[in-house]
């Protein structure tokens, strides 16, 4: 393998990150908030926290348009979002950040597989630049902020430490996670199932009790709350054994656009292309190369692979259950709840490429499908600006030699005076 090849891969794949952060921070920064479910529930929410009837939502005073039962949704990610609020940052740079911070988290999950630098980036840019990451970047959804807790969880359930600080980490994580959604607790279930057992050795009463302050705090306060308001933790949904409200989002799963609604299958496979374009393909391609290279894997790589394969299809069942809508539109907008599914399958498709030495095959192909961006109006001032950022990566050592020699100049200035 080429490992200059896959560096130039690795800075192009950032310079478009670049590029797309840098064209969407002054609509960020400068635009009021528009998206449905922010306005109705998810900013609520953050006002909630903010004034401190969190503990009691009926308490709160909202217009119309709030969504009066979504406001006891369990409000983790909201928590940010708060703090967003409280400093006076603009809201809809809150996702814009979010990407931010995917990013990295992903290319710490890379990095935990043992993939390269370049490749860890590589495979980052190639979840944070995906459409249906990249379309939500000027509202106050929580999908994304959910997709970098879940991965965090498994960096931490797969190199399991016996210190408190190790689980007062997972607590956060893994509470994080479990609050954040109302699929939060399934999505934990599944990661402790699948890499729990790693834990195990290592956990006493008093590690468990450590990991258990954060998690009951962040995770499961909201579900305690709304048993005791409404009798229901899922509040306002009906789970077994508890009854919310007559709620009809989920009357439109997505099971059922795709299986029962006249030509649903076509539309939602046309959604999936359109969000996740190459990447679509890891969905059956993966478990393929998984027993077509059986025999070339060793036991430890096939755990590994196993082990996501298991996440993501575990996940993928949870999303065939959510809202969905006979509406392309609503369709389209639903895969941001594939991420904890998508993720890990998107992951098995660089470890093969890893073990097979076709990381630069996989690299260009990633690369290149970066390139089939978001509807990208014409800003040539973001282009200018791009051109600074794209040396700084391209030419690392260089602008740090440029800025240690500004320092000491300015340090030989100031000894003069």
């Amino acid at each position: 393998m080429n490992r200059f090849s896959l560096r130039i891969l690795s800075g192009i794949s950032l310079i478009i990150l670049a590029f797309l952060l840098l064209y969407y921070f002054i609509p960020a920064a400068t635009t009021k908030v528009w998206e449905g479910d922010s306005i109705g529930y998810h900013i609520p929410i953050s006002q909630l926290i903010l004034t401190g009837k969190i503990v009691n939502p009926a308490l709160g005073v909202f217009p119309p348009v709030v969504d009066r039962g979504m406001i006891f949704c369990p409000g983790s990610t909201e928590i940010i979002l708060s703090i967003f609020a409280l400093l006076h940052i603009p809201l809809n740079l809150f996702d814009f950040f979010g990407i931010i911070i995917l990013f990295f988290v992903m290319k710490a999950l890379a990095r935990s597989y043992d993939f390269s630098e370049d490749y860890s980036i590589i495979f980052a840019t190639s979840i944070a630049c995906l459409h249906t990451v990249m379309r939500w970047i000027l509202s106050q959804t929580i999908d994304m902020w959910l997709a970098s807790f879940f991965a965090l969880s498994i960096i931490l359930l797969r190199s399991p430490k016996n210190t408190y600080k190790y689980f007062i980490s997972l607590g956060i994580a893994l509470g994080m996670l479990f609050g954040s959604k109302y699929t939060g607790p399934a999505f934990t279930v599944f990661l402790l199932a699948i890499f729990g057992k790693n834990i195990l050795k290592n956990i006493n009463l008093k590690r468990f009790i450590t990991f258990l302050l954060p998690f009951s705090i962040l995770g499961l306060s909201w579900y305690i709350r709304n048993y005791f308001l409404k009798g229901d933790p899922y509040y306002p949904q009906s789970i077994i054994f508890f009854k919310g409200i007559e709620w009809h989002i989920l009357d439109y799963p997505v099971w059922k656009v795709i299986f029962e609604w006249a030509g649903g299958f076509w539309v939602w496979i046309n959604a999936f292309i359109s969000e996740y374009t190459v990447w679509c393909l890891s969905f059956l391609a993966v478990p393929i190369l998984y027993f077509s290279t059986y025999k070339h894997l060793n036991k430890n790589l096939r755990i590994q692979i196993l082990k996501l394969i298991a996440l993501g299809y575990a996940c993928f069942l949870i999303y065939l259950f959510l809202p969905s809508g006979y509406y392309p539109n609503l369709v389209t907008s639903g895969f941001r709840y594939t991420y904890p599914a998508m993720i890990p399958l998107i992951l098995c498709v660089f470890i093969f490429a890893k073990k097979f030495a076709k990381e630069e095959i996989l690299s260009i192909i990633a690369v290149t499908n970066i390139l089939i961006m978001p509807e990208l109006s014409y800003h040539p001032k973001v282009l200018i600006a791009l051109i600074p950022v794209a040396l700084a990566i391209i030419y690392p050592s260089k602008i740090k030699k440029f800025y240690e020699s500004i320092k000491k100049g300015y340090a030989h200035i100031s000894a003069k005076f």
